[in-house]
């Protein structure tokens, strides 16, 4: 059951502390708006917001509370028990049965997945490699990177002699000359008017608001940029209250809008500023209509250059599934996140190589306005080639 509510406060903070406290830090955000206060005193006072949150409720469910036993009710009742845990004896054992074929599954695709990497290290032994090519290629398998471009070197490399092929610092130089065709990194120019207003878009959980305030220090702190803050991530309870604590920290001021309407006004309101960074809500890539939320911001006269962010521990094949949805995407940089939590980087050149769109930066921890830098196609590379860069010293 989901508790709906409404609340009123004088600022976006005072509404959403009002649902904290009294719907917890599970609450999510259904809308944010703009209200005027009732009476003739409202046309001359400030407006006032307006945040309708709801939280899911389903401990307060009671089983005592159905009486009677309707076709309807029934179906009800036993939807209740499965929540509460009370599955029938009939439940459980389909529920068990459903499991057991569910693991099945599974376990038939593990064996599936095993057995077409066995085939793929047979197949680079019959091709007649040399021992030290075979290792490099299977260095890079263990890095997952795209068997389209395990082909390519493998194409490249039979056709040298066998001399070349045994020749460890040769070879390891051959392959990271091929592996530097596949990225591209982004020539960055901050100075150019079409790159002022920078939108942060991408997945839930990738950390777009953490990247931001990293970014944010690097342009203001360093490079001397005045930057400005505008975030439309009304959705989540804590998103607002994550960028203010950031913008007070740095000295950077925020502009929350709740409406793509207000992007354009949000813009032209910081004139004075060099970089515009704008926080957007993580979208579902599954969420078409989401994702349409976006492509609406996004279609406003305003110059924006977008960043999709994704992090290096997504899974190739969910990568993929990302990169199709934001397709209406017409221009991006690609910029990754956690490279510190996971032990292959793979996704990386995979994702420049299938886009074609250049890296701009890549973060491995979540210090701020440490642990970023600007993607290097040098120390990316050598990664994958098995040199431990990304990994982030013990403590």
């Amino acid at each position: 059951m989901m508790k709906i509510k409404r609340y009123i406060g004088d600022s976006v903070q005072d509404a959403y502390q009002k649902v904290k406290v009294e719907l917890g830090k599970d609450a999510v955000i259904i809308n944010t708006r703009k209200i005027r206060r009732k009476g003739i005193k409202g046309f001359f006072s400030k407006p006032i917001i307006e945040v309708v949150a709801a939280v899911d409720d389903y401990k307060d469910i009671k089983i005592n509370d159905f009486n009677y036993e309707s076709d309807t009710r029934k179906s009800q009742k036993n939807e209740i028990n499965y929540i509460a845990g009370k599955r029938s004896f009939q439940e459980e054992l389909s529920f068990s049965n459903y499991k057991k074929l569910s693991d099945i599954d599974m376990e038939f695709n593990e064996i599936k997945s095993m057995l077409n990497k066995v085939y793929k290290v047979i197949k680079a032994d019959e091709i007649n490699l040399s021992e030290i090519c075979r290792e490099y290629i299977n260095r890079l398998r263990s890095e997952e990177i795209d068997e389209r471009i395990i082909e390519k070197i493998i194409n490249k490399i039979e056709k040298l002699t066998v001399d070349l092929q045994n020749n460890e610092n040769f070879i390891r130089d051959f392959i990271y000359n091929l592996l530097s065709d596949y990225i591209t990194i982004e020539d960055e120019d901050l100075d150019n008017p079409n790159n002022r207003v920078i939108v942060f878009a991408g997945p839930t959980g990738v950390g777009k608001t953490t990247t931001m305030a990293k970014l944010a220090a690097l342009y203001s702190l360093k490079l001397n940029k005045k930057v400005g803050f505008i975030t439309s991530d009304t959705y989540r309870i804590a998103a607002v209250e994550q960028l203010k604590t950031y913008s007070d920290i740095i000295g950077i001021p925020l502009t929350v809008i709740y409406s793509p309407q207000e992007f354009k006004n949000a813009v032209e309101n910081y004139s004075d500023k060099d970089i515009i960074m704008v926080d957007t809500a993580g979208r579902s890539h599954n969420d078409k209509y989401q994702l349409m939320e976006l492509k609406h911001l996004l279609n406003s006269d305003t110059k924006t250059q977008v960043y999709l962010v994704i992090s290096a521990g997504t899974k190739m094949k969910d990568c993929y599934d990302i990169l199709e949805s934001y397709g209406f995407l017409d221009d991006y940089r690609l910029l990754f996140t956690k490279l510190d939590e996971t032990s292959t980087h793979g996704i990386i050149i995979n994702t420049s190589f299938y886009t074609k769109k250049p890296l701009s930066y890549l973060t491995y921890g979540q210090n701020v306005p440490d642990d970023i830098e600007k993607a290097d196609k040098s120390k990316i590379i050598n990664s994958l080639l098995g040199d431990k860069i990304y990994e982030r010293p013990s403590s």
